[in-house]
């Protein structure tokens, strides 16, 4: 479970002390599809980037599985963060790798045994349906393509939860379609926790069992 407790984040700018989130209180079950919606500027990206702390709270806690995140050490964060995929708007991906060098990318810096990371990507992408686009390089892909190489690049760790900052804000309605049946089906066949943000109602009707509107 993943838990939100009097969680509030203050930026300071130019203009002064902004308010991002003010005490914001939220509870998501393991294995939920849960969705965040809001306009631009709501702060929901800022939420999201706190369950793997990339972004720290002014004030509150965030536990995963009742364990306070902002209060472990270097090395357990570093092993909480392997648990946690993320998948981007923009893709993040490196355009001077290929397909499969940018999925084993985490399992190279994890430094995982060769034998076990080429079973894992090849995995991964037959999962994903892109086993023969391994060689390719991401210029060479089209939105939704390169979205399910982000995606089984989040999977490479065999994470429990995966976060999806508008991951499909980019792409057309039939690439946007697909991706979120592969969403779907990551959650019914893997069991993995999906937390999404994004403006879009459609995403929201469609996969999420629960909301919460910012």
């Amino acid at each position: 479970m993943i838990e939100f407790k009097h969680l509030s984040k203050r930026f300071s700018s130019a203009s002064g002390m902004i308010d991002a989130l003010q005490d914001v209180n939220l509870s998501i079950a393991d294995g939920d599809i849960f969705g965040v919606i809001g306009f631009s500027g709501a702060g929901k990206s800022t939420l999201l980037r706190m369950v793997n702390r990339l972004e720290d709270p002014t004030e509150g806690e965030v536990l995963i599985n009742g364990v306070n995140i902002l209060a472990q050490s270097h090395d357990e964060l570093r092993r909480m963060r392997q648990k946690i995929g993320m998948v981007f708007q923009q893709f993040n991906l490196l355009e001077s790798r290929t397909v499969y060098e940018n999925v084993a990318l985490p399992l190279i810096l994890n430094k995982t045994d060769a034998v076990q990371m080429e079973r894992t990507v090849t995995t991964l992408l037959q999962f994903v349906g892109l086993s023969d686009k391994k060689d390719a390089y991401p210029s060479q892909l089209s939105g939704g393509q390169k979205q399910r190489v982000g995606i089984a690049r989040a999977l490479s760790t065999n994470p429990s939860i995966l976060l999806c900052d508008e991951a499909t804000s980019a792409l057309d309605p039939v690439a946007t379609e697909q991706i979120l049946q592969l969403l779907k089906r990551i959650n019914k066949e893997l069991g993995i926790t999906i937390l999404i943000v994004t403006h879009e109602i459609d995403v929201i009707q469609k996969i999420c069992n629960r909301v919460a509107v910012m």
